[in-house]
């Protein structure tokens, strides 16, 4: 077991770990030295993932065995130099892990670590054929640069156009090259939270490894479109070139080759990265940087529950100092702080559009209801173009929500809508089911339930049907490229579909599918007001919905049983909503919005 020495605080002291110099099949070993940041040598900080922790290989550190991640190991050695050794900082070994006091001094010195390593080195993995041919694609056509493996794609054009084998070649090639750049965007390095701030923080952008291929993440993302379209079209000439000559065997190859890389694809489209030219520079001007961040982050992982805030404090200097990380908090006064930091700090009530709230926090009193689940991104959040009109989203009569000093209520000021009834709740067991219950609301021709059911409830029941198709897509990130009679017409083709099977090319129809997860398990609901909303599951006959102005959709709150005093009334939080109407959207009401307008502005407690 490694002797860790005690860090002085005051001089702002780290280890760095020195790695030996060795030839490939060598033990990995390595001997750690105290340095201060205050005058810090030169060393190279690694950004990489644990891996499994189960799956450990020893290392000899200043004699005494470590016991590495599998991962770890690999990149050290795939980082030893053969007559040099090498100065790095790696967290697993250089903090010690099972010290709270130390993790708590240490993990509030990242960002100026970071900012004073004299690089930072990315380690992804081990590197394959597709990815090596991935890479240097991206480089030869995307950033129009020579890099290695350039001179082979180069030498394919200049065959190509006298050798159809050549040709041929060049479209196994890009095509392997397409699922190569798939690979590399799903690796697990992309999906961590502390390797969020690792790549961010640098000033200069850190040089991924993978395997023996060195190369810089922007550039080769750069080049996704581009790579993206000449994939698809070689996967599109292979399924044509030469088919009737094809053996059955052979042409059962190419169905499984096209059914893989289709599904890489979707899954590539359903998790996409952000840009990473904008990870690395957004944040530095972000209104509401710790919001910003968490929410850039919210599907990353991380072994520690706390790492969903602290992983991110070197980039959010402010919350750092507001809230300094402490590993011997339990995770709910962590959450709790974080929540109250966002809302009153950066006055940040959109999380609470964007976050989804706790599964249980109707039913478990130990956290207040108002306390988002920031591992939940809202799949209903608004789209900037469907978020609350402007006109209802003006603040100067009411004071900024926030929390109170005791951390046990959320005050919000909020225009009320009136009670609400349920119509129905969305299905969530299936396409087919949830398509049959919208089938029902539309009808056949005349929409007949849905004028029954909303229709006698809803101010101005005209046009009803394009209204609930606008509703149910006004979250979606594409719902600006289709009209609400788009989206009628993709229902109406669903509806007549025995397979649900996606026709080729009708991308309403991929951006409906994503919509019936998305609504899957909702509620919709009426006021008494007569508006027409989507709500979350929890949406009771009762339940008051209300528009404030700072949360960029209306919210559904619901009173707390035996709450009312001679003072006050206290309600909990069910969630945000669409409401039809006051959404600027095409369906946008104005004369709604001015009865609202026009309306009280209340304050309300919730707990």
């Amino acid at each position: 077991m490694v002797q860790y020495g005690t860090l002085d605080p005051d001089r702002s002291e780290i280890r760095v770990l020195l790695l030996q110099r060795g030839k490939a099949g060598d033990p990995i070993r390595c001997s750690l030295r105290t340095v201060s940041l205050d005058k810090p040598p030169y060393f190279e900080a690694l950004s990489y993932v644990w891996g499994d922790m189960t799956v450990k290989k020893p290392i000899t550190v200043d004699g005494d065995e470590f016991q590495a991640t599998a991962n770890l190991e690999a990149a050290l050695r795939a980082l030893r130099r053969p007559r040099k050794q090498r100065t790095l900082w790696v967290d697993a070994v250089c903090i010690n892990q099972d010290d709270i006091p130390e993790k708590n001094i240490q993990v509030p010195q990242m960002g100026r670590l970071y900012a004073s390593a004299g690089s930072v080195l990315v380690w992804l993995g081990p590197c394959d054929a597709s990815m090596r041919l991935a890479v240097s694609w991206a480089y030869t056509y995307g950033a129009r640069k020579y890099a290695a493996g350039s001179a082979y794609w180069l030498q394919l054009e200049a065959r190509r156009a006298f050798s159809e084998s050549a040709r041929r070649e060049k479209g196994r090639a890009s095509l392997q090259a397409l699922e190569g750049y798939l690979d590399l965007m799903a690796l697990p390095y992309w999906n961590r939270m502390w390797t969020f701030q690792e790549f961010g923080l640098p000033g200069v952008e850190p040089l991924c490894h993978c395997g023996d291929v060195t190369f810089y993440a922007t550039t080769v993302q750069a080049a996704q479109s581009a790579i993206l379209e000449a994939g698809v079209g070689c996967l599109d000439q292979m399924m044509e070139d030469e088919w009737g000559k094809l053996s059955q065997e052979e042409k059962e190859e190419r169905g499984k080759i096209k059914s893989r890389i289709q599904s890489k694809c979707e899954a590539f489209l359903k998790n996409m990265l952000p840009p990473l030219e904008k990870t690395r520079s957004d944040w530095r001007v972000a209104e509401n940087p710790l919001l910003y961040l968490m929410s850039t982050t919210a599907e990353r992982n991380c072994y520690d529950k706390r790492d969903k805030i602290y992983a991110l404090y070197g980039m959010a200097p402010d919350a750092l100092k507001a809230c300094p990380p402490d590993y011997a908090k339990p995770i709910r006064d962590v959450v709790l702080e974080t929540t109250a930091y966002l809302i009153n700090r950066e006055k940040a009530a959109v999380a609470w559009a964007f976050f989804e709230l706790r599964g249980d926090r109707l039913a478990d009193a130990s956290y207040p209801s108002w306390v988002p689940d920031f591992a939940r991104v809202n799949s209903f959040y608004p789209s900037a173009s469907a978020s609350v009109a402007e006109s209802l989203r003006r603040s100067e009569d009411a004071p900024p929500p926030s929390v109170t000093a005791d951390l046990s209520t959320a005050r919000l000021w909020a225009r009320s809508l009136g009670t609400c009834k349920t119509i129905l709740k969305f299905d969530s067991t299936g396409l087919n089911v949830l398509t049959d219950q919208v089938r029902g609301l539309l009808g056949e021709g005349p929409s007949a339930e849905l004028e029954s059911t909303v229709g006698k409830s809803t101010r101005k029941p005209d046009f009803l049907a394009p209204r609930l198709a606008r509703a149910l897509v006004a979250h979606h990130v594409r719902q600006h490229e289709y009209s609400a009679e788009d989206v009628l017409k993709t229902l109406e083709l669903m509806f007549d579909s025995e397979t649900l099977e996606r026709p080729v090319g009708n991308h309403c129809w991929a951006m409906m599918e994503d919509v019936a997860r998305d609504v899957a398990g909702r509620t919709l609901f009426v006021t008494e007001g007569g508006c027409f909303g989507i709500g979350a599951a929890e949406v009771r006959v009762g339940d008051l919905v209300v528009v404030p102005p700072q949360t960029r959709a209306p919210m559904v709150l619901t009173r707390e049983a035996d709450s009312s005093t001679d003072e006050a009334e206290y309600y909990r939080m069910v969630g945000t909503a669409y409401v039809d109407g006051v959404m600027k959207m095409e369906c946008f009401d104005a004369e709604l919005a001015a009865t609202i307008e026009n309306g009280e502005m209340k304050e309300f407690l919730i707990h």
